[in-house]
C-alpha cells in the first residue's frame, strides 16, 4: 500500500481484502464502510480507531497511521 508496509511493517499488521470476497463484504458490513477503496485501522480489540473511504495520496493514510502510532 503505497509503500507502507515497508514502513510500518514492524508495528502495523497489513491486511488486504477484496469486497468481491465473503471476508472483505464481512469486513465492509462490520465497519460500516460506505465503498471501497476503503483503509481502516484497528486497535489489537478489534475497534475502528481510524477510517478513509477513496482513493487518496500516501500523506493522509501516514496521518491516520501516526495518529494512532503517538502517544
Amino acid at each position: 500500500m503505497n509503500g507502507l508496509e515497508q514502513e510500518y511493517g514492524n508495528r502495523i499488521v497489513f491486511q488486504k481484502l477484496n469486497a468481491d470476497e465473503p471476508d472483505g463484504r464481512a469486513a465492509l458490513k462490520a465497519y460500516k464502510a460506505a465503498g471501497h477503496p476503503t483503509v481502516i485501522i484497528i486497535d489489537a480489540d478489534g475497534n475502528l480507531v481510524w477510517m478513509q473511504t477513496g482513493a487518496l495520496p500516501k500523506e493522509v493514510y501516514v496521518e491516520g497511521i501516526n495518529s494512532v502510532l503517538s502517544p
